[in-house]
């Protein structure tokens, strides 16, 4: 038990320390090649956040523990709105800025959601063919997503500078978190075989927590330099990755056989946070920080359930 928890914690050390370190370079190449906020928010923040899902959810389906993977992709999708979101907001000086929503991400988001769980629920598996029906709806969706980039100005010589620092960085960022993401799925099953708790409880909660923390520090940090923009695309962009790339993923290595009431429970939780979500950007002020702190009491009562 204890060298389960020693690796547990290892791996979740190196995944925070990989992702923190991915974060950062993105942030530098989107700095060094001019690319607008909403690129560098949603694609870049977005699916460098949702690095550690990625690679939990791939040695999961490896390890023939997909289950996890979804579990993870859908309790990271919960946390981000429901904790990370939520938790951020109180950080934003609400009478200085104001919230934009990137409408068509945000549907995206919905869409994907609402048909991974129409795709799992009547069959109460996930395989490879929902996987690619999901690609193909995430391919979709980025095709009629639209930005304006920024101003160009000339970068040529701090970029060739830059680029094989970046390089350096972007490799050692993704060797930390292949080999964290490894650990913390040994020690994790390890765990649940120990409690008897199932793989897609741990994955739900434990997993999910740990893997939302690059998300929360980077909307927090977000928040204090008042980028807000930064932040619903932070979290928009990690959800809507979750689903494309993470569970997608694991799902065509190997197919996932779910329980029709963990699930139903799941996605009304997260149908409803996403629907505070949406309130939250659209109200005035105070209800802002109302229905923030509503949000982490629901998150804290849904994780009380679970455990239950």
């Amino acid at each position: 038990m204890i060298e389960a928890t020693s690796i547990l914690l290892l791996g979740l050390v190196l995944l925070l320390v990989g992702s923190d370190l991915l974060v950062t370079t993105t942030e530098r190449i989107a700095n060094t090649l001019s690319i607008s906020n909403f690129f560098a928010s949603f694609f870049l923040i977005g699916i460098a956040t949702s690095a550690p899902e990625i690679f939990i959810s791939i040695e999961s389906a490896i390890q023939n523990q997909t289950i996890l993977a979804v579990g993870n992709a859908l309790g990271s999708n919960i946390s981000n709105i429901a904790l990370v979101f939520a938790i951020s907001m109180l950080f934003v000086n609400l009478d200085t800025y104001n919230f934009s929503l990137p409408t068509k991400p945000f549907i995206s988001m919905i869409v994907l959601s609402g048909i991974t769980f129409i795709l799992i629920f009547f069959d109460k598996t996930f395989t490879s063919g929902d996987s690619i029906i999901l690609i193909l709806i995430f391919m979709i969706s980025i095709y009629f997503f639209k930005s304006k980039p920024q101003d160009e100005d000339d970068t040529r010589s701090k970029k060739y500078h830059k680029s094989t620092i970046l390089f350096l960085y972007l490799v050692t960022s993704l060797a930390l978190l292949l080999y964290g993401s490894h650990l913390f799925i040994q020690g994790a099953t390890e765990i649940a075989i120990f409690f008897g708790i199932t793989t897609y409880v741990i994955g739900l909660t434990l997993a999910a927590l740990g893997t939302s923390l690059p998300e929360l520090a980077a909307s927090i940090q977000s928040a204090r330099k008042g980028k807000v923009d930064f932040i619903a695309g932070n979290i928009i962009g990690s959800n809507i990755f979750n689903i494309a790339i993470a569970m997608t993923a694991a799902g065509i290595i190997n197919p996932a056989f779910l329980n029709n009431t963990n699930l139903l429970r799941d996605f009304v939780v997260l149908a409803f946070s996403t629907f505070i979500f949406y309130l939250i950007i659209k109200s005035k002020n105070i209800l802002k920080t109302v229905y923030s702190v509503v949000l982490v009491i629901i998150y804290l009562l849904y994780i009380e359930y679970i455990f239950k």
